[in-house]
């Protein structure tokens, strides 16, 4: 799962509300109708917005393991500047929660995984894969190649791990470049197979607001690598993330910035995840930066972010708790997320 799902507490001070007495700002129309009519925020909510607090709604579904989640905020900074900074935050390595994180060069090349390492527990989970039962996500194929591949008693078994990991992303990133959602994995190690393709095109399909928001971006997200979107840049990325309880996750990500040449005033940053070790099926996060037009010196803008991410974390069972982490979890990462930008960037 990419970055912006899985920050953890990065500041555990919560953005406070502006002195007594401070003009609330009116909401742009695209703001007015993300919180009143498409997450409908009640009235206190919106009333916190305008104060200047970060404002939060998520849910969960256990029908198709889905776990949604839209975070707003504004801030006193230009629309570039709050962008550039959100693609900081997803970058950092912290060395504690994010261990990684590496762009793709076009065409990605072997240097770009020489970072990546596999600790002993995952080095563990591959020994001991099989195709009908793997720990980790490498799929039916991938679990027979890794044991004919590596002869776990050689002295070297630890080099010979990481560099067949470091061969499959490189393998995978290429050719998703070259044929798109056609390459995404299918996740066949279980009982029952699941298609990350299919899983997208459900978070898709639940994401109407990107419909009304950004259609040219919803289709080039689809339709990648196919035509061109004006005013847009794609890079790809990989991560390692560690959240505390949980195992080591090795993830891929697309990453598309976009400036609508017909609305400069939005900043679009979208997070496709084509690959996740563990846990996640995939997310698809995106982030509208949208420059205030009632502030210009000095100048402000609304950071709208939306996050939806399926993945067995929200399977049945313990009376609950997996959906009450799951959403837990992504509250928790947005609000914070938001907040650490806001104090960041008023400073």
């Amino acid at each position: 799962m990419p970055r912006s799902l899985l920050i953890p507490a990065l500041l555990a001070t919560i953005v406070g509300l502006e002195p007594a007495g401070a003009a609330q700002p009116a909401l742009p129309p695209d703001i007015a109708w993300v919180v009143k009519d498409a997450a409908q925020f009640p009235p206190d909510q919106i009333d916190a917005l305008q104060k200047g607090s970060v404002i939060v709604n998520a849910s969960t579904s256990g029908d198709d393991l889905e776990a949604a989640v839209i975070a707003l905020v504004r801030i006193k900074a230009a629309k570039q500047q709050t962008a550039d900074y959100f693609k900081q935050v997803i970058a950092y390595e912290d060395g504690d929660v994010t261990l990684r994180h590496v762009k793709f060069s076009r065409p990605p090349v072997a240097a770009d995984l020489a970072r990546l390492t596999l600790d002993d527990a995952e080095r563990a989970e591959l020994r001991s894969c099989k195709p009908s039962a793997c720990d980790v996500r490498i799929g039916a194929a991938g679990a027979r190649d890794v044991q004919s591949a590596i002869d776990w008693n050689a002295s070297d078994a630890s080099a010979r791990a990481d560099t067949w990991v470091r061969q499959r992303v490189l393998a995978y990133v290429s050719d998703y470049l070259a044929r798109g959602d056609a390459a995404l994995i299918t996740y066949d190690d279980k009982a029952k197979p699941v298609s990350l393709q299919q899983e997208w095109l459900g978070m898709l399909k639940n994401s109407p607001a990107l419909t009304a928001y950004a259609p040219a971006l919803q289709r080039h997200l689809t339709e990648f690598p196919s035509g061109s979107l004006p005013g847009a840049q794609d890079e790809l990325y990989w991560d390692k993330q560690h959240l505390s309880g949980l195992k080591t996750i090795l993830g891929v990500t697309h990453m598309v910035t976009w400036t609508d040449i017909a609305r400069p005033d939005r900043i679009f940053i979208a997070q496709k995840q084509i690959y996740a070790s563990h846990y996640f099926y995939g997310s698809l996060a995106v982030t509208m930066v949208l420059q205030d037009p009632a502030d210009a010196n000095p100048p402000a803008s609304y950071v709208v972010y939306v996050n939806r991410a399926r993945g067995d974390l929200l399977k049945g069972g313990f009376g609950g708790m997996r959906k009450r982490l799951a959403q837990q979890t992504v509250t928790s990462a947005a609000k914070d997320m938001l907040s650490q930008m806001k104090q960041a960037l008023e400073r």
